[in-house]
């Protein structure tokens, strides 16, 4: 039986572990890190700060070493452009850890530990991801569920569904032209909209893209070429640097189970 499950949807993936630790490691994409009931794990941010918590908040770009070794984790990570990210980021901040109060993810401890022991079907990992972010948030399901207040910018909407499509396809130019602004006027409205540069999210649709083609089996280095790496060295490092675990790791099925969404497939085609 796999020591974790991976699940892939549209606009973000859970992971669920019984034991994970790693060095300092940073991603594109925020995450609510979920403990299972009654446990707690730890998180030492780049500058040394040292946080105990039972349920934390990370923002995207944010450095930090985790040790989740002794208890396991669940972490919900949400793509930069999505809804609930921006949702998030808007109400608990963009540039430190923020831990959760505990009282109020209590009640999803039956959930969490059924999304451990990979007991959950795709309905009910959703319904936990959706109230993660609502009891984070301290927001009524609606407020989650709905289009929200202040949409994406449909133009920075275009440029990162076409990166999603292929990260390699459109240079900066390309993507401006799509968007009809300057190249220096998309860099800005990007990074305000999203949270993180164009090169940024590009490479976050790379790691994706590349997390999917695992399921199918393929070797690495086809993966790496495929997803969009110039070798799989390069996406080694890059895994490495993200999540403190190797392609290798995740691509074997003894250690991950691997199910990804229909409609992930859709926004992130190989």
């Amino acid at each position: 039986m796999s020591d974790a499950h991976l699940h892939l949807w549209e606009d973000r993936f859970l992971y669920a572990t019984h034991a994970i630790a790693s060095g300092l490691t940073a991603r594109a994409s925020g995450a609510v890190l979920l403990a299972p009931p009654g446990r707690s794990f730890t998180l030492v941010t780049g500058s040394g700060e040292r946080l105990q918590a039972a349920a934390a908040w990370v923002p995207p770009l944010v450095a930090r070493r985790l040790d989740a070794s002794r208890w396991g984790l669940l972490s919900l990570n949400l793509d930069p452009a999505a809804h609930h990210h921006r949702l998030l980021a808007a109400r608990l901040g963009e540039r430190r850890i923020h831990p959760l109060p505990v009282e109020d993810l209590v009640r999803l401890g039956p959930a969490c530990e059924g999304a451990l022991h990979g007991q959950l079907d795709a309905d009910a990992l959703q319904a936990l991801c959706n109230d993660a972010v609502r009891l984070a948030v301290g927001a009524p399901l609606e407020a989650v569920t709905s289009k929200p207040e202040r949409p994406l910018d449909p133009r920075i909407s275009r440029v990162a569904a076409a990166i999603r499509r292929d990260p390699q396809a459109a240079p900066l130019p390309a993507l401006a032209a799509l968007a009809g602004l300057s190249t220096d006027r998309l860099t800005h409205l990007f990074r305000e909209q999203a949270g993180l540069s164009v090169t940024r999210y590009a490479l976050w649709a790379k790691i994706r893209r590349a997390i999917q083609q695992m399921r199918e089996g393929a070797p690495l280095t086809q993966v790496a070429l495929a997803g969009g790496f110039s070798d799989s060295a390069h996406m080694s490092r890059t895994f490495q640097s993200c999540f403190g675990l190797a392609p290798s790791f995740l691509a074997d099925p003894r250690r991950v189970q691997l199910a990804v969404d229909e409609a992930a497939t859709r926004t992130w085609p190989a």
